[in-house]
């Protein structure tokens, strides 16, 4: 594909949509992807530059609500970055990112934070009404609020299968959670919402959508 002339390579584009389209096989999502493997033109990043690049919200791939006084913010995390956020060196060998891709994919990986705006103590101390009203809310944190998240993927809504809940007590004013979903076979949805029914600080449905283009479009990390 690297050879082709661009109006050439425009031209094979444009007749897999009019196929795509033709054939009903839904989102295009597929057929972009597709062209983006085989022509190799995603972008290779270092580790600490693929990082930067996950995190702006620029990019489609973090996102944040706030709700009266409570923030809501999450991360999608394609694989190359989780590995970026375990290794921390800008040296990561082709051998170690192909393990790595073994042992997650097939997966969803999405960080939640939540907060309050100007608060530094402890997010599970707010408001408290007594000692009981705290530990029930490490209680729901730690085991009871992954039942309240869900993906919503096209005509699926999948449950978070892994769930961790990272306590900071009284060093961090955050309450930060670990999600993951298993993926559905088949073909790509344009888009997924996770959606959290809030029973913390009782805020109700709270949606973040990422767009699947957005993911697909993640540059790979530069490799050893």
């Amino acid at each position: 594909m690297r050879g082709l002339s661009g109006s050439f390579f425009i031209c094979i584009i444009t007749m897999g949509f009019l196929f795509a389209c033709r054939n009903g096989n839904g989102s295009i999502t597929n057929f972009l992807f597709s062209m983006e493997k085989e022509s190799g033109a995603s972008a290779k990043l270092m580790p600490s530059q693929l990082v930067k690049w996950v995190r702006d919200p620029e990019n489609g791939l973090t996102k944040s609500k706030t709700i009266d006084n409570v923030i809501f913010s999450v991360q999608y995390k394609p694989i190359d970055y989780i590995v970026c956020e375990e290794e921390r060196t800008e040296l990561i060998a082709d051998t170690l990112l192909k393990r790595k891709y073994k042992e997650l994919e097939g997966m969803d990986y999405i960080d939640l934070k939540i907060r309050l705006e100007g608060e530094e103590n402890e997010i599970l101390k707010h408001n408290l009404n007594s000692s009981q009203q705290y530990q029930e809310r490490v209680n729901y944190c730690a085991f009871k609020m992954q039942e309240d998240i869900s993906l919503i993927t096209g005509d699926n809504t999948l449950p978070c299968v892994l769930f961790h809940y990272e306590r900071g007590y009284d060093a961090s004013p955050e309450a930060r959670f670990l999600l993951a979903f298993q993926k559905k076979p088949g073909e790509l949805p344009n888009e997924m919402t996770l959606v959290i029914n809030d029973k913390l600080f009782n805020k109700g449905l709270i949606k973040f959508t990422f767009n699947t283009k957005d993911i697909l479009l993640t540059p790979k990390l530069e490799k050893l």
